[in-house]
């Protein structure tokens, strides 16, 4: 039989964090498992747990080809596994990294350039294995107290994808204002190790906007003000600074 995942009720402002302790050490033990953000619900592996990160991509029915986020815990972890925020900026616009200070932490996911730390992606596949090097990646700093404390317990960021919502979702991925609600996810995603309840939720799922192009493009309009980065009338011109929306697959 299947054990049930272990099901850790936290209070929405962390003020029972102790209880995440054991989390932590799932994690670090190469655990997959679901956690909230101030977005949606994730799923979450360690960054550099080859077996986690196969069962994170299996979990998703994913390919090596898939982007995935890590929920970072500051800056520090930023300029570890990317290359930062661009300098290059439009005329007039304050440079990049003085923005990213006054959006995180909160809901937005941030697509850089890979650095040289972050681990490629090795997955089984019809009995070989399958390396690529990411040459980007999607960063979050979630403005959520619960999210915070485990990351704080942690030595490195989290791997992470959306999970999908539990009912009256927009979509397959759960991003739009979809239900998401723990106990459900427990019962249908009981492969989970663990499953960390900070109440059900009813987020939109973050602004994704992609720093590695230029201009700046805006690739999915989620809880995060867009217009910090992207004019809305440069958005409507052709050929203009929208992005494709499935290119923000599975960023929570």
């Amino acid at each position: 039989a299947v054990a049930e995942p272990l099901y850790v009720s936290v209070a929405p402002d962390a003020s029972d964090a102790w209880r995440l302790d054991e989390v932590a050490e799932l994690i670090r033990g190469g655990a997959v498992g679901i956690i909230p953000t101030d977005t949606k619900y994730a799923f979450v592996a360690d960054l550099e747990s080859r077996t986690a990160v196969q069962a994170l991509y299996d979990l998703k029915g994913a390919g090596s080809s898939k982007p995935m986020s890590i929920l970072c815990r500051g800056f520090s972890d930023i300029d570890r596994y990317t290359q930062g925020f661009p300098d290059n900026v439009v005329p007039g616009r304050q440079q990049a990294f003085k923005i990213a200070r006054k959006c995180l932490p909160g809901p937005f996911t941030f697509i850089l350039w890979a650095g040289k730390d972050l681990p490629k992606v090795c997955l089984q596949s019809g009995g070989r294995k399958d390396c690529k090097s990411r040459r980007t990646v999607g960063v979050r700093v979630p403005a959520d107290a619960v999210c915070a404390a485990l990351l704080a317990r942690l030595d490195r960021p989290l791997l992470c994808s959306t999970v999908p919502a539990t009912e009256d979702g927009s979509d397959d991925e759960g991003e739009g204002r979809g239900l998401q609600e723990p106990a459900v996810m427990a019962d249908v995603y009981a492969s989970c190790a663990f499953v960390v309840d900070a109440g059900v939720n009813y987020n939109p799922a973050s602004t994704v906007i992609d720093l590695t192009s230029s201009p700046f493009k805006l690739l999915r309009r989620g809880a995060g003000d867009a217009s910090l980065w992207i004019d809305d009338d440069a958005e409507e011109e052709e050929g203009g600074v929208k992005g494709k929306e499935e290119d923000a697959w599975g960023f929570s």
